[in-house]
C-alpha cells in the first residue's frame, strides 16, 4: 500500500532537516493515519475545528466513535498534552474515547497522571504501535482492539505491544503480541518468535530496556549461561503491577523481575508494588533514584539528551561494556539483585 512506503520515507531524517521540514512531516502523518484507518475499515475523518477546539480526526468502531490526536515531535509529550486533549474528549457524548498517539513518546510522569486520574477514557499510542499497524502484519484495529481490552480490564492506558527476547549469544529479537478478543491469551505475530522464556522482567520504559537488554547479555556470556529473557515495557511506573499481572506469566511460566525506579520514595515505591502485584513469585529490585544510578549517572533527564539519536545503541553499548559488573553489584544493592537473579533463577 502507498501510505507504508510513504510512512518509510519520513522515518528517515535528513541531516539538513529543519523546522520546515518536520512541519511537512507533521502534516504527512496526519494523510497516512487517516490511509491506515480507511484500510481497516474505520471510516476516519479528517481534522476539523468545533467552537473554539481542533480536533485532528476521528473514526468508527463497533458502534463507538473515537477521537484522534497525533503527534510527532522531537521530544517526548508532558502529560499536559495529554489533559488537553482529554478536556476536548471529555466535553463530547458520553462514552466517547479518545486516541493519542505520540511519536516521540511520553514523559516519565504523563502515563502514570493520567492512569491516577478519577476517569479513564483516553488510550495512548506509542511509535513502536504505529510501526507495527503499519509496517507490521496485524493492522491499526487489531492493536487497538487489544489495548482496548487491556485498558478496560486493567485500567492500563498505555502499555508495550512488543516484548524483547534477550539471549547470551547477543541476538536480541523484538517482537509484537495481542490480547485475544476471547480468551485474553496473548498471540504471538511472527512465526519465527518464541514468547516463552527462562525469565521475565518487568521494567517501566524503553530507555529501561534498553540498558536492561545490554546488561542481561553481558551477565548471560560472562556465566556461559544459555537463558532466553523476556523484557517487558510497562510504559510507567504505576502501570507495572497491572502490565505484570495481565502480561508476564501469560507469556511465561518463568521467574518475573520488577525493576522500577524508586524517584526518592523507595519505601513509598515497595509499598506499591507489594499492594498492587498478584503474582505467585516475583522479585524486585528499586534503582535509587533511577536505573541510570547503576550507570553513575545522577540526572537521568541529562542522560537521556546525551544518550539520544541515531548512535544511541553503539553509545550505550561503549558505555555499559566498560562497567566492571562484580564491582557495581559489591556497591549497589538494587543491581546486585537483578545481577544475582539472572545468574541464578
Amino acid at each position: 500500500m502507498e501510505f507504508k512506503e510513504e510512512y518509510k520515507k519520513w522515518n528517515i531524517v535528513p541531516d539538513d532537516a529543519d523546522k520546515s521540514w518536520f512541519r511537512m512531516r507533521g502534516f504527512a502523518f496526519e494523510n497516512i493515519l487517516n490511509a491506515c484507518l480507511q484500510a481497516d475499515g474505520l471510516e476516519p475523518r479528517s481534522g476539523y475545528k468545533t467552537e473554539g477546539e481542533q480536533i485532528d480526526g476521528s473514526f468508527f468502531l463497533d458502534g463507538s466513535v473515537f477521537l484522534l490526536e497525533a503527534k510527532w515531535h522531537k521530544d517526548p509529550l508532558p502529560a499536559s498534552s495529554i489533559y488537553q486533549f482529554k478536556g476536548k474528549v471529555d466535553g463530547k457524548l458520553f462514552g466517547t474515547l479518545g486516541i493519542f498517539i505520540s511519536m516521540s513518546g511520553y514523559s516519565k510522569d504523563a502515563v502514570d497522571a493520567l492512569t491516577l486520574g478519577k476517569s479513564l477514557n483516553i488510550v495512548l499510542f506509542g511509535k513502536e504501535d504505529i510501526d507495527s499497524a503499519i509496517l507490521g502484519e496485524r493492522g491499526f484495529k487489531s492493536i487497538l482492539k487489544s489495548k482496548l481490552r487491556i485498558a478496560a480490564e486493567q485500567g492500563v492506558v498505555y502499555h508495550s505491544s512488543e516484548v524483547e527476547q534477550v539471549s547470551k549469544d547477543g541476538h536480541t529479537t523484538i517482537d509484537s503480541f495481542t490480547y485475544d478478543n476471547t480468551s485474553s491469551l496473548l498471540l504471538k505475530q511472527e512465526a519465527n518468535f518464541d514468547l516463552t522464556s527462562d525469565l521475565v522482567v518487568v521494567c517501566e520504559g524503553n530507555t529501561d530496556r534498553e540498558l536492561i537488554s545490554i546488561l542481561v547479555t553481558r551477565i548471560l556470556n560472562q556465566f556461559g549461561l544459555s537463558k532466553k529473557v523476556n523484557i517487558i515495557v510497562a510504559m510507567g511506573k504505576m502501570t507495572i503491577p497491572r502490565v505484570a499481572n495481565a502480561s508476564s506469566n501469560i507469556l511465561s511460566k518463568a521467574p518475573v523481575l520488577i525493576i522500577t525506579d524508586s524517584d526518592n520514595e523507595y519505601d513509598r515505591t515497595l509499598e506499591m508494588l507489594k499492594r498492587g502485584v498478584e503474582l505467585d513469585s516475583w522479585k524486585y529490585s528499586i534503582p535509587e533514584p533511577s536505573i541510570e544510578a547503576w550507570l553513575g549517572v545522577v540526572d537521568s533527564r541529562e542522560f537521556i539528551r546525551k544518550y539520544r539519536g541515531e548512535k544511541r545503541s553503539l553509545k550505550l553499548h561503549e558505555l555499559l561494556n566498560d562497567i566492571n559488573l562484580d564491582e557495581l553489584a559489591a556497591r549497589d544493592k538494587s543491581f546486585k539483585t537483578f545481577y544475582e537473579w539472572v545468574k541464578n533463577a
